[in-house]
């Protein structure tokens, strides 16, 4: 449950992050969304304060050691996420809140209508919605920590005088890797399918997605020219936001398996 709980609160601030400019504004909201998480784990689950004080914690680092800002990458790359992996192996070896939950969420799971939440695990109920929380911004942020950040380097080029015999260096502008376009949005929608379909086991359908992707981009990337930058680019994003969709579906399959 500490791992729910804890991509429920990375996920939901960085929703408020990246849709609040303004920082005062943006701080009282990820107050208030965390408030409320900590009162719903209390009350409604039945968590004692200082685990819920961990998941806390390792939520702040979060925020304090990453960035929201597509413009910008803070100096300790993907470490922040390797921390989440690490956090969430440790919470599904040892957490142990989830057997003696507690409450009014715990009260309402056991007499839910629909036969279908009844039959599903709460704590994989939770996970989920930390899944979905996270899949949506959180996931953006590790890929564009993975990637080389967009920059303008000068490249030295050779060209010959019309007027001497000597060659001279004239400098020339070029972009290393371009943004490419709608990934803030593609992204979170296929990283929620891939999850969504390999959980249905329907592996031939993701397949069939991934193909896809490739075949939609292969023209932006045939034409990337001889450096082959923005062929990288494609390459490195897809494979780190697939890779957290697969973990994202794994944990929550190992959840509901017990």
């Amino acid at each position: 449950m500490l791992g729910a709980i804890l991509l429920i609160l990375i996920g939901s601030a960085d929703l408020a992050r990246v849709g609040i400019t303004s920082r005062f504004v943006r701080g009282i909201t990820i107050a208030a969304l965390w408030a409320v998480v900590v009162i719903l784990a209390m009350g409604g689950l039945g968590i004692a304060p200082w685990w819920i004080a961990i998941a806390l914690i390792l939520a702040a680092a979060w925020l304090v050691t990453t960035t929201s800002s597509i413009d910008s990458r803070t100096a300790p790359g993907i470490l922040p996420a390797v921390g989440v992996i690490v956090a969430l192996l440790a919470f599904l070896i040892w957490d142990r809140t989830a057997l003696a939950m507690d409450g009014f969420i715990v009260e309402w799971h056991e007499g839910a209508v629909s036969s279908v939440i009844q039959s599903l695990p709460l704590p994989s109920i939770a996970l989920a919605v930390g899944v979905v929380l996270f899949a949506i911004e959180s996931s953006n942020i590790i890929v564009r920590a993975a990637l080389r950040p967009t920059t303008s380097t000068t490249i030295p080029v050779v060209v010959p005088s019309a007027q001497s015999s000597w060659w001279r260096r004239a400098p020339s502008s070029t972009t290393a890797v371009a943004d490419l376009k709608g990934g803030r949005l593609i992204g979170p929608v296929e990283r929620l399918l891939i999850v969504a379909l390999t959980l249905a086991g329907a592996l031939p359908i993701v397949a069939g997605l991934i193909a896809a992707k490739g075949i939609v981009r292969y023209p932006e990337i045939s034409n990337d020219g001889a450096g082959g930058s923005k062929a990288e680019y494609f390459l490195v994003g897809s494979l780190v936001s697939w890779a957290i969709a697969v973990a994202a579906a794994g944990l929550i399959w190992i959840s509901v398996a017990g």
